[in-house]
Formats: C-alpha cells, structure tokens, sequence
C-alpha cells in the first residue's frame, strides 16, 4: 500500500505542472476554434518560424510543452517539423540533475547548446522535405465558404470547429478537454513509473550495454519510455561514467515526455505516431552516434 501511495505520489510530482498548460492551450484553441472572425493573419504568419520557437521552447525544463506541442500538431496549428523540434530539445528532468552536479556543468552546457542546433535544424529540414500540412489563411477561407454553402442547418459553423463540447461556455469546454487529456497522461505516466521502479541501475547500465558501440542506438530505443524517469535513469547514469556523453545526447533526443502519448492520444491517423518515432530514433541514433566516435 505504502508503495502505490508513493507512487502515486511520485506521479503527481511528474504531471501536476501539466495540467495549467494544457487549460491555457485549450484555452487559446477554444477562443480560435469559436471565432467569427477570419483576422487570423499574425497568428499563422508567426508559424513560418516554428521550428526555431519549437527548439527554445522545448530547451524549457519541463517535458509539458512536448504534450502541448503534440496536441497542437493535431489540431494542425504546427507543423511536424516544430513538433519535432520540441520534442528533440525537450530534456525535462535531465538539467535539474546536471545542474546539481557542478562538476557536469560544461557536459550540461554542450547538451543544450547541441539539442538546440539539432533540433533547430531537423525541424526545417522536415519541413522541407514534408511539407507542413498546417492550416493556412486562406485554406480556411475557402473551407468556410465551402461548409456554408454546404450546410442544411441555421448552426454558425466555427471554422471546422474541433471543439469537443461547443455545448459549454468556453472556459467549462476548455476545463472538460484539459481534464480528458490529463487523466489519460497521469494513468499512462503512473503505469510506466511503477515498471522503470522495479528495475535497478545496475541492470539498466548492463541493458544499456555499457562501453559498446551499439550503446547510443540502445539508449535511444531507451529514451522512448514516455516519463520523465528515462530521463533521470539517463542522466544518472551519465553522472556516474556509466554511460558516454553520446548515449545521453541519444536518449535524451528521442525521449518527448509524455507527448508521443499525447501525439496517439488525439493523432486519427495512429501510424503517425510510428512515423514520429522513426524520425526520431533516426535523429537520435546519427547525433548520438557523431557524439560517441569524437
């Protein structure tokens, strides 16, 4: 009993600071989601530069923004590559760790400056290559026009409004959405912090195949662990000469927090989430890989 209370505990500690931003996200996508108004302009101007905002967002640490930036990504407000760029710059409870250690102050200082170059660079270049699917002003002109033309009832359409309760003031649906989201990620993240509790670091260092070439690929396939424990089991790890600077960089990559499960959670197209993960073991692997052999 004393065990699931703890926890539970340590639960709350890892997801409590989530749920403000995720009201304050559907907050603002409620206010765009029920708007009469097509003067939306500046709002997708600023998304020409997402991958450079997604990157100092995602340096922030908390692993919350990998989870807004997923849902955004949904909601085609962002484009894969500034999602992506979260989620590569995210390292959540990893700066904390290093930054009580002195003696890992450069090693913390290479991690940032190099997890921001990453991710700046992947997210343009996904862009680049895929382009962004994002909704733009114009699209949205047209596709209101379309569904009024369309529509047999006298019920204002709100620009292809994803609102799940449209029934409810917009605090209340902003409320009930936010609390839909975070009970799947508090269930999720309790689920996978028990299991990661169970195992030791002594048999971590030995999975993560200590002193092997192979060991950056490892601890990216390691940082996919959707909780922020990867990435203190990492960063441990990495403190004690256990693991390479290399493999950090790797796991720390891949790792998003909880927003590859946020990304399945509301993502219609689940293979997207495969596709997601691809991308970023591939990103992971050569950064970490580059890291180990220099």
């Amino acid at each position: 009993m004393n065990f699931i209370l703890h926890m539970i505990e340590h639960t709350i500690k890892d997801t409590w600071t989530m749920f403000p931003l995720l009201l304050l996200t559907y907050i603002v996508l409620e206010i765009f989601e029920r708007r009469e108004t097509n003067d939306d302009k500046i709002f997708f101007g600023l998304q020409k530069y997402g991958p450079l905002l997604g990157a100092l967002i995602g340096l922030l640490p908390q692993c919350g923004f990998s989870v807004l930036a997923a849902i955004l990504y949904c909601q085609n407000n962002i484009s894969l590559g500034t999602m992506i760029a979260v989620m590569v710059a995210t390292s959540d409870e990893a700066i904390p760790i290093l930054v009580a250690n002195p003696s890992m102050y450069d090693s913390l200082i290479r991690l940032l400056a190099l997890k921001f170059i990453i991710a700046l660079i992947s997210g343009y270049i996904i862009d680049l290559i895929i382009k962004p699917h994002i909704i733009r002003f114009e699209d949205m002109i047209d596709e209101e026009e379309i569904e009024d033309e369309q529509s047999d009832d006298n019920v204002p359409s709100q620009m292809g409004c994803n609102c799940c309760y449209p029934q409810y003031p917009l605090i209340i649906s902003a409320l009930l959405r936010s609390l839909k989201i975070f009970v799947f990620l508090f269930i999720t993240s309790f689920v996978i912090t028990i299991v990661v509790e169970q195992i030791s670091e002594e048999s971590l260092s030995m999975i993560l195949m200590n002193n092997s070439m192979i060991q950056p690929v490892i601890a990216a396939l390691f940082g996919f662990i959707p909780n922020c424990a990867a990435t203190v089991v990492l960063s441990q790890l990495f403190a004690s000469g256990q693991i390479h600077f290399g493999s950090l960089l790797s796991g720390l990559v891949t790792n998003a927090g909880l927003g590859l499960i946020a990304l399945f959670s509301y993502s219609e197209n689940k293979k997207e989430v495969i596709k997601v993960m691809m991308i970023l073991m591939v990103i992971g692997t050569i950064s970490g890989m580059i890291c180990y052999v220099i």
